[in-house]
């Protein structure tokens, strides 16, 4: 194993193995600059949540400008920066579901997020992208940035109708069936005896009319930060040696369409 991604495979590795590890990578990725919201980062998190409300649009049959209010949706994986949720909420949603393994959440993450949708809400880079944003949720967005600082990220999240759902999805027992559920580059993530779990207990709480759209990178991840990998660079390895590669704190499953 040589180069860039063979070391940040070894920290990785080495970071897995700590108390509160998610933490600790989070710092890590701090100092190497790699958590910071690049306009290209905020591109990309809007045209994801644009992308899943035109499918909702699409499957349920109605107009962006037409979608109903009051709608449920959950997201597997919403991370430190909770773009998709709160773009949800901008289309519609009176609920979502941020579903993680732990709360990842964060009072300064949070605050950089708002301020990045309503910056692209005022330069007109979010109704570019996101069909169907409301002007009143937006104000309501607004607002509760104007009180963030002071009240925290717990009363903002209520506030906007955001719900934190920490652990195992597979525990999960929604207040009433969501009417959407998301993800964006998790399933690759997943072992897959476990995602074959989490995608039964999506269909046991889902009902006919529940739209499902996954964003899944099918990819070697570690091609993001050392340019002379291919996309298939970890196909290369044994099952066996791939276990002395992967990591908790980035697993890949590294499974294909068939």
């Amino acid at each position: 194993m040589r180069g860039v991604w063979a070391a940040k495979a070894v920290v990785q590795k080495s970071i897995s193995v700590l108390p509160r590890a998610q933490r600790v990578n989070r710092r890590f990725q701090q100092v190497t600059g790699r958590l910071g919201l690049t306009p290209d980062v905020v591109l990309q998190r809007l045209e994801w949540a644009g992308r899943h409300l035109a499918t909702f649009d699409e499957l349920r049959g109605h107009d962006a400008l037409a979608r109903p209010s009051g709608f449920r949706a959950l997201e597997l994986g919403s991370g430190w920066h909770p773009f998709v949720p709160l773009t949800l909420v901008l289309g519609g949603a009176d609920e979502v579901l941020m579903c993680d393994l732990e709360d990842l959440s964060d009072t300064g993450l949070f605050a950089e997020t708002v301020d990045a949708v309503l910056e692209a809400a005022e330069s007109g880079l979010l109704d570019a992208l996101v069909p169907g944003v409301r002007a009143d949720r937006l104000d309501r967005l607004s607002d509760a940035r104007s009180t963030l600082d002071r009240v925290g990220r717990l009363v903002a999240f209520d506030d906007l109708g955001l719900r934190l759902a920490s652990g195992d999805v597979r525990d999960l027992t929604p207040v009433g069936p969501p009417d959407l559920i998301v993800s964006n580059t998790v399933l690759e993530h997943i072992p897959p005896d476990v995602l074959v779990g989490i995608l039964g207990a999506f269909r046991e709480m889902s009902v006919p009319t529940t739209v499902m759209s996954h964003l899944v990178d099918m990819c070697d991840h570690y091609l993001y930060i050392d340019g002379s990998l291919t996309p298939y660079h970890f196909l290369r390895f044994s099952e066996r040696q791939w276990r002395w590669v992967d990591n908790s704190i980035q697993p890949m499953n590294r499974l294909r369409v068939q």
